[in-house]
């Protein structure tokens, strides 16, 4: 199984204008009894083991899912990056293949493996719609450790009016987007065109996004998006959507956006500099980008 996320329409990543309520570790239903506790910042953070016999988990939708992940390794390759991969399946049918790679943090210690190192964290992203859902967590047999997981629940509330409109510093000229007799701009984003987004004095960054689709691509596609920070990946999150029938972008005719999906990255106060990148190539999309 390659890296591309396959998110079937019956679990669509939609979150309309939200904020995020504060996050609850959530335990797994099965097979969690095995714990892992890490002190981090001089705090203890809970982590449970993703054994070959799976992790899995009963959820209640609308909510985010938030994977914090960290790889086990000897302190002899602090200097190297690790890879290390997990399998995220949701209601036994959507499958989706989580890949990291991240350096070790020397500041962290474990109480149960106190010669053992561990990553910086891979920090992955779920939207679920309403509904009771199951999500089972599996890893390759060919690791030599397991990954160590931490799911975060976060419900949503209404954000109110109080937003703005931010503009890439760094991007092509924007795309008018025609959707319900109103034109809106968008900002083309590629793997080969990265956007540079700066935040001040706001919460909660929104990115709201629509794929582009060609002739060639089928009536449901999936895409990924890619945030950093100081070249430390903030997150990356996964969509599926499909044509928009009742939206045209008028610079490309021929192209057909995706029905809008969004996605939001708790910033805080200060000034703060994010680059959004799209995470498959030969994919475009297009975004805005929301200050709360």
């Amino acid at each position: 199984m390659n890296q591309t996320a396959y998110y079937k329409k019956n679990i669509l990543i939609l979150i309309l204008f939200f904020s995020l309520l504060p996050a609850k570790l959530l335990k797994p239903s099965i097979n969690g009894d095995e714990k892992e506790i890490l002190i981090i910042n001089q705090k203890r953070r809970l982590y449970y083991p993703i054994r070959p016999e799976r992790l899995e988990y009963e959820i209640e939708g609308p909510i985010r899912l938030e994977f914090i992940s960290r790889y086990p390794s000897l302190k002899t390759k602090q200097n190297k990056s690790i890879r290390y991969n997990y399998s995220i399946i949701v209601d036994q049918s959507d499958t989706i293949m989580v890949n990291h790679r991240y350096k070790i943090q020397k500041s962290i210690k474990s109480i149960q493996h106190p010669k053992h190192s561990y990553t910086y964290s891979g920090n992955y992203f779920i939207n679920l719609e309403k509904g009771n859902h199951i999500v089972t967590l599996l890893q390759k047999d060919e690791q030599k450790y397991p990954v160590l997981i931490r799911l975060l629940s976060k419900e949503f509330e209404n954000s109110g009016k109080n937003k703005q409109i931010l503009i890439p510093t760094i991007s092509k000229n924007s795309i008018s987007l025609l959707t319900d007799n109103k034109i809106l701009k968008y900002y083309e984003c590629s793997s080969k065109i990265p956007l540079q987004i700066e935040t001040n004095n706001g919460k909660v960054l929104r990115i709201i996004s629509r794929l582009e689709f060609s002739d060639s691509m089928g009536p449901e596609e999936s895409y990924r998006i890619r945030v950093k920070e100081n070249n430390k990946v903030v997150g990356t999150y996964y969509f599926s959507t499909e044509r928009s029938p009742s939206s045209i972008i008028k610079e490309h005719p021929d192209k057909v956006p995706g029905k809008w999906r969004s996605c939001e990255i708790y910033v805080g106060n200060g000034e703060k500099t994010y680059l959004i990148e799209m995470a498959d190539k030969g994919k475009v999309v297009l975004t805005r980008f929301m200050l709360y």
